[in-house]
């Protein structure tokens, strides 16, 4: 929601896509960590639904990526912000980049 004439008025919604090298029940076993209490799980949609806000996260798996004889995981990840402030959208993806962060090198 952002401020306009001293009244609220809902943003438009933000879909932000991510492509990660993890399988599903990777990226599910930290999922509740970034999300408050809440939200419901539908396969593979989770939902949360808070004050007049609504993020929906859905996620399947694509094909692996193969690098030689290494194969990676594929799993596409969509957000959906529905009613949060572009500033609120980037808090959480912040927050998620840091949970889901793998390092390397």
């Amino acid at each position: 929601m952002s401020w306009r004439f001293g009244r609220r008025w809902p943003v438009a919604k933000s879909v932000v896509v991510k492509t990660l090298a993890m399988t599903q029940v990777d990226f599910v076993r930290h999922l509740p960590v970034l999300l408050p209490d809440g939200y419901s799980v539908d396969a593979e949609t989770w939902l949360l639904n808070e004050s007049g806000r609504m993020l929906t996260i859905r996620m399947h798996s694509i094909a692996d990526r193969v690098l030689g004889s290494l194969r990676l995981p594929q799993l596409r990840v969509e957000f959906e912000f529905d009613a949060y402030s572009e500033q609120e959208v980037d808090v959480f993806m912040r927050q998620f980049a840091r949970l889901y962060h793998r390092g390397g090198g």
